[in-house]
Protein backbone atom coordinates (compact mmCIF):
# COMPACT_ATOMS: atom_id res chain seq x y z
CA UNK A 1 0.00 0.00 0.00
CA UNK A 2 2.80 2.41 0.89
CA UNK A 3 4.46 1.75 -2.46
CA UNK A 4 1.26 2.58 -4.35
CA UNK A 5 0.82 5.81 -2.39
CA UNK A 6 4.41 6.89 -3.06
CA UNK A 7 4.00 6.03 -6.76
CA UNK A 8 0.93 8.29 -6.88
CA UNK A 9 3.18 11.15 -5.83
CA UNK A 10 5.26 10.56 -8.97
CA UNK A 11 8.20 8.65 -7.52
CA UNK A 12 9.82 5.66 -9.22
CA UNK A 13 9.42 2.65 -6.92
CA UNK A 14 11.91 -0.23 -7.05
CA UNK A 15 11.41 -3.02 -4.52
CA UNK A 16 14.19 -5.52 -3.86
CA UNK A 17 13.24 -9.03 -2.69
CA UNK A 18 14.45 -9.69 0.87
CA UNK A 19 16.13 -12.96 -0.10
CA UNK A 20 18.51 -10.98 -2.35
CA UNK A 21 19.42 -8.52 0.40
CA UNK A 22 19.97 -11.04 3.23
CA UNK A 23 23.33 -12.41 1.97
CA UNK A 24 24.76 -8.86 1.95
CA UNK A 25 23.88 -8.00 5.56
CA UNK A 26 27.08 -7.81 7.59
CA UNK A 27 27.08 -8.14 11.34
CA UNK A 28 23.96 -7.86 13.45
CA UNK A 29 20.61 -7.11 11.94
CA UNK A 30 20.02 -3.39 12.52
CA UNK A 31 18.81 -0.46 10.43
CA UNK A 32 22.30 0.74 9.54
CA UNK A 33 23.48 -2.67 8.31
CA UNK A 34 20.20 -3.30 6.49
CA UNK A 35 20.42 0.06 4.68
CA UNK A 36 24.03 -0.65 3.73
CA UNK A 37 23.06 -4.07 2.32
CA UNK A 38 20.15 -2.61 0.35
CA UNK A 39 22.42 0.05 -1.14
CA UNK A 40 25.01 -2.55 -2.08
CA UNK A 41 22.47 -4.87 -3.72
CA UNK A 42 20.74 -2.06 -5.61
CA UNK A 43 24.01 -1.25 -7.39
CA UNK A 44 24.38 -4.75 -8.83
CA UNK A 45 23.63 -4.77 -12.57
CA UNK A 46 21.66 -8.02 -12.63
CA UNK A 47 19.29 -7.38 -9.73
CA UNK A 48 15.64 -8.02 -10.55
CA UNK A 49 13.21 -5.68 -8.86
CA UNK A 50 9.73 -6.70 -7.72
CA UNK A 51 6.66 -5.00 -9.13
CA UNK A 52 4.20 -3.42 -6.77
CA UNK A 53 0.99 -5.44 -6.54
CA UNK A 54 -2.29 -3.83 -7.42
CA UNK A 55 -5.07 -3.80 -4.87
CA UNK A 56 -6.89 -6.49 -6.85
CA UNK A 57 -3.79 -8.73 -6.80
CA UNK A 58 -3.53 -8.31 -3.04
CA UNK A 59 -7.23 -9.18 -2.64
CA UNK A 60 -6.84 -12.37 -4.68
CA UNK A 61 -3.72 -13.31 -2.72
CA UNK A 62 -5.61 -12.85 0.56
CA UNK A 63 -8.44 -15.08 -0.65
CA UNK A 64 -5.96 -17.81 -1.62
CA UNK A 65 -4.33 -17.68 1.83
CA UNK A 66 -7.71 -17.86 3.57
CA UNK A 67 -8.72 -20.82 1.38
CA UNK A 68 -5.46 -22.65 2.19
CA UNK A 69 -6.04 -22.09 5.92
CA UNK A 70 -9.61 -23.42 5.67
CA UNK A 71 -8.44 -26.54 3.82
CA UNK A 72 -5.74 -27.20 6.45
CA UNK A 73 -8.27 -26.73 9.26
CA UNK A 74 -10.75 -29.08 7.58
CA UNK A 75 -8.08 -31.75 7.14
CA UNK A 76 -6.82 -31.36 10.71
CA UNK A 77 -10.33 -31.64 12.15
CA UNK A 78 -11.12 -34.72 10.05
CA UNK A 79 -7.86 -36.41 11.04
CA UNK A 80 -8.38 -35.61 14.72
CA UNK A 81 -11.95 -36.90 14.62
CA UNK A 82 -10.85 -40.08 12.84
CA UNK A 83 -8.08 -40.61 15.42
CA UNK A 84 -10.34 -40.05 18.41
CA UNK A 85 -13.05 -42.31 17.02
CA UNK A 86 -10.51 -45.06 16.32
CA UNK A 87 -9.75 -45.15 20.06
CA UNK A 88 -13.35 -46.30 20.53
CA UNK A 89 -13.07 -48.89 17.75
CA UNK A 90 -14.87 -46.85 15.10
CA UNK A 91 -12.61 -46.79 12.04
CA UNK A 92 -13.23 -44.82 8.86
CA UNK A 93 -11.26 -44.82 5.61
CA UNK A 94 -9.15 -41.75 4.79
CA UNK A 95 -10.83 -38.82 3.12
CA UNK A 96 -13.37 -36.22 4.08
CA UNK A 97 -16.21 -37.79 2.09
CA UNK A 98 -15.64 -41.21 3.69
CA UNK A 99 -15.67 -39.66 7.15
CA UNK A 100 -18.89 -37.76 6.49
CA UNK A 101 -20.67 -40.74 4.96
CA UNK A 102 -19.53 -42.96 7.84
CA UNK A 103 -20.70 -40.45 10.42
CA UNK A 104 -24.18 -40.20 8.86
CA UNK A 105 -24.75 -43.97 8.82
CA UNK A 106 -26.69 -45.54 11.66
CA UNK A 107 -24.55 -47.42 14.24
CA UNK A 108 -25.98 -50.85 13.30
CA UNK A 109 -24.90 -50.42 9.63
CA UNK A 110 -21.25 -49.66 10.41
CA UNK A 111 -18.95 -52.47 9.58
Amino acid sequence: MLGREIAKLGHDIKRIPAQHVTPFVRGNNNDHNDAFAITEVSQHPHIRFVLIKTEHQQDVNCLHRIRERLIKSKSALGNQSRGLLSEFGVVFPCGHAALLSGMTQSPDRQG
